[in-house]
């Protein structure tokens, strides 16, 4: 009998014990998290690639970093429009070669080995992550990017880039355009570059180098040093099978 009773007593505890709900991830994040996008260096950091690029900086021992700690590291977790990076500056063994640097927290956005865009203190990163969160493919974010002349094509110095020719009137243009873009955006800065047909500045008069420009829209011309290579895609079909 007393046999029977220890094994009861023993079903019952074991069956409490499996209903015990396990204990489930606060969700808090640690930068341990994201080992896999931490650096170590400035150098590593500032120098990672050359197409465009985004790294974090903070400190463990930083009060304004703590302040954003969950916003900022979520956000480099969900963010993949470009590569993000994060680096502990404390730990580094080496200094910043960017001027704009001022201390952390910094969240520098980087293409071709320089700084385009800075944002500085935790008000000013957050900002940068709403404005991120919700990032709009259209042609208002290549406003750097946007020639509006033959000449402006032929006087780049560049060793490649590529020049898209489009009309926003273009059926086939509107078609690729989200997935143009968002390859784009991932790019050096100095490498893509685009034209509106219908901003033209004398759309009539095209260079001899350009006389591929009156085969239409969308078109993809790669160039170098003002020169045209005579490689270009022509057609949606064409430029969607070259970004990819």
């Amino acid at each position: 009998m007393k046999r029977l009773v220890f094994i009861l007593i023993l079903l019952f505890t074991l069956t409490l014990s499996a209903c015990n709900p396990v204990e489930e991830d606060d969700g808090v994040l640690e930068y341990n998290d994201l080992a896999s996008k931490a650096l170590f260096t400035h150098v590593d950091a500032e120098s990672k690639s050359n197409d465009k690029y985004i790294v974090y900086y903070y400190q463990e021992a930083c009060g304004h970093c703590q302040e954003i700690k969950q916003e900022i590291l979520a956000f480099v977790l969900e963010f993949d429009a470009l590569e993000i990076y994060i680096i502990d500056t404390s730990k580094a063994l080496d200094s910043s070669s960017f001027q704009e640097y001022r201390g952390t927290p910094t969240v520098f956005v980087i293409s071709g080995g320089e700084v385009i865009e800075s944002y500085i203190g935790s008000d000013d990163i957050l900002r940068f992550i709403d404005e991120y969160s919700d990032i709009q493919y259209d042609y208002d974010l290549f406003e750097s990017q946007q020639v509006s002349s033959y000449n402006q094509i032929l006087e780049l110095e560049e060793d490649e880039y590529l020049v898209y020719y489009y009309l926003e009137s273009c059926p086939n243009c509107n078609e690729i355009k989200d997935q143009l873009l968002a390859w784009a955006f991932s790019k050096n800065i100095d490498e893509f570059y685009l034209l509106n047909g219908a901003d033209v500045e004398n759309p009539d008069d095209i260079p001899t180098e350009l006389q591929i420009l009156a085969s239409g829209t969308p078109l993809l011309i790669v160039m170098s040093n003002g020169i045209f290579t005579d490689e270009y895609y022509s057609g949606k079909d064409a430029i969607l099978d070259y970004i990819d």
